[in-house]
């Protein structure tokens, strides 16, 4: 057995033998760790929150009542404290607080719903205790890194540093994936700010992923190969055809989490009593379904998809149980299933589905968020800068009813609007439509100098244009729109589409200045291009305009001017 990870299994035994009889607290430097192995039952909370207060003594009590017990069975209970874990609690989905999850050897198998009262927790955690404890197999006790019998295997990363990858090594190593790389450039100065911390990083992922770079002013045909356009640039690289860009913050703990998760991504099969279960934990997942008759090669697909989109649940299936209940009758197809809402792939140039891999991607792109998802650092770009409309929630989650009410209502109001775009045949009138929430605690300045709304003025709802620069919150009749007025909001968003709303602009007079300069100058350069004559004239003007102001003209002084002093303190 390998002694790093002889450690980490020593250490997670001494830490939960430790603290089998207390509630665990858990954060993002010690979470994958000790969730890896055994059932945890973990309790996302905000001090602040009213309902986490009233929680956080029956919590104990349950640790302190049944905790040897729960020890014996393997099962342990935790807790997050989501105001100092934020950025970790937003990527396990925390919407709301308390969130308790259910974990099995670091996979979310429940997600808790129902009274947070000392008896129905007892009992909920007795149970889970027993089922996942008899469920047990062979495979639930061994080690973290699981080494196989061959005496050659050497592990990805197995001393934990950085790999200098070039051509005359980059081929050979990389087919032993998987391979978190940074393309780099030495002069650039956003990357020698990354360069400690992905030596960092290098050390944390030993193990468990490769970590490279490369020098793309030495190693060009690779940086040209892989049309790298900015440095750094980060890709995780399992083989030649499984490549997925890193577009996320260069913090140690997300790159971390990212190239963990990543590297893990896998396609589960289940059955019709496994996508029952799903459908109460995730969001948002993706199935695909298939028969005896399948080409292989489309399962191959799925599980390249399913490491592409690694934070989003992808499952597989030949029961034809579950695809009878789908009304799934043709094979293969792929289904996303949003709050019980169900969509399918269907390509429209082409008669087997995944013979078009590039419109598959898009396809799962456009569908990957939940029905309402949180706008937050990581998509706010994707979101608030594409070019769908948005029905934006501003919502405050510290009012725990209010928030809770207002979310539900908004859901209710995605649901109505993806139910009636169905009703039309799919047809979404030439532009998209995305429903999302914004975090009116966490964003409160944002939204203040962007849209002119202060806390007393939440919960709202508004329409976003991307294209424009524009948002709508009144009706084509004036009304304000809110969360309870279902048919007004609906009827409005069809409005937006026709342009029939007056909108206000979110860039202010500078922005608006330099954007009607731009459009200008694009004008001009259309018009110069269509009528060859008068470019000759424009440009014998300017021609003549710069001789004359350039070459006549002589400084009072007598000497030139050195416009040029300063210029390398902007480099």
């Amino acid at each position: 057995m390998k002694i790093s990870s002889l450690f980490v299994t020593i250490f997670t035994v001494l830490v939960t033998g430790v603290l089998g009889s207390e509630v665990i607290s858990l954060d993002s430097s010690n979470f994958n760790l000790l969730i890896s192995k055994g059932t945890w039952f973990v309790d996302f909370f905000a001090p602040w929150c009213p309902h986490c207060q009233v929680l956080e003594p029956i919590w104990t009590k349950l640790a302190a009542e049944y905790g040897d017990d729960l020890k014996s069975k393997d099962f342990y209970l935790g807790k997050v404290d989501c105001t100092l874990n934020g950025d970790f609690c937003n990527l396990h989905e925390v919407t709301g607080y308390p969130t308790l999850n259910l974990y099995k050897n670091g996979v979310k198998i429940d997600g808790y719903l129902k009274s947070r009262d000392f008896d129905s927790l007892s009992e909920y955690i007795k149970n889970k205790a027993e089922e996942e404890h008899e469920s047990k197999t062979p495979n639930d006790n061994t080690d973290i890194l699981i080494v196989p019998d061959d005496e050659d295997f050497i592990p990805p990363n197995p001393s934990g540093t950085v790999i200098s990858l070039n051509s005359e090594n980059f081929e050979e190593l990389t087919k032993y994936g998987p391979w978190f790389v940074k393309f780099f450039a030495p002069w650039c100065g956003h990357c020698k700010n990354l360069a400690p911390t992905w030596e960092e990083l290098s050390r944390k992922l030993q193990n468990k992923v490769n970590v490279g770079e490369v020098d793309c002013t030495t190693e060009k045909d690779i940086c040209s190969r892989f049309n790298i356009q900015g440095y750094p640039t980060l890709k995780l690289i399992k083989d030649v055809d499984d490549i997925t860009d890193y577009k996320g913050s260069r913090q140690l703990q997300s790159l971390q989490e990212f190239a963990e998760q990543a590297a893990s991504a896998r396609l589960l099969e289940v059955t019709l009593d496994d996508f029952d279960k799903a459908k109460k934990i995730d969001d948002v997942f993706f199935i695909y379904l298939y028969d005896e008759k399948t080409p292989s090669k489309n399962l191959d697909i799925m599980k390249g998809l399913s490491r592409s989109f690694f934070s989003i649940k992808f499952y597989s299936s030949k029961d034809p149980k579950l695809a009878s209940s789908l009304k799934v009758y043709t094979f293969p197809a792929l289904i996303v299933i949003k709050d019980d809402l169900q969509n399918s792939y269907q390509p429209t140039n082409s008669v087997d589905p995944f013979d078009d891999p590039v419109s598959l991607k898009n396809w799962v792109q456009s569908e990957k968020y939940p029905l309402v998802p949180a706008v937050d650092s990581e998509n706010y770009e994707e979101i608030l800068g594409g070019d769908r409309l948005v029905i934006l929630g501003l919502l405050r989650p510290a009012d725990v009813r209010p928030f809770i009410k207002a979310k539900n209502s908004l859901k209710a109001i995605a649901k109505l609007y993806h139910q009636q775009t169905k009703k039309r045949g799919g047809s979404d009138n030439s532009r998209g439509v995305i429903f999302a929430w914004l975090d009116g605690d966490k964003w409160e300045n944002y939204i203040y100098n962007v849209y002119g709304l202060n806390r007393k003025d939440l919960p709202t709802v508004i329409i976003y244009d991307p294209l424009s620069s524009e948002y709508f919150d009144t009706s084509k009749s004036g009304e304000k729109f809110t969360l309870s007025h279902q048919a007004r909001l609906l009827e409005s968003i069809n409005d937006a589409k026709l342009g029939y709303l007056e909108g206000k602009s979110t860039i202010g007079f500078t922005e608006k200045m330099f954007k009607g300069i731009f459009s200008i100058g694009s004008n001009v350069q259309k018009s110069l291009f269509d009528h060859p004559f008068i470019s000759l004239i424009f440009l014998v003007l300017i021609f003549g305009v710069f001789w004359r102001s350039c070459l006549m003209s002589q400084p009072r002084d007598g000497r030139w001017r050195d416009f040029e002093r300063g210029y390398d303190k902007f480099e």
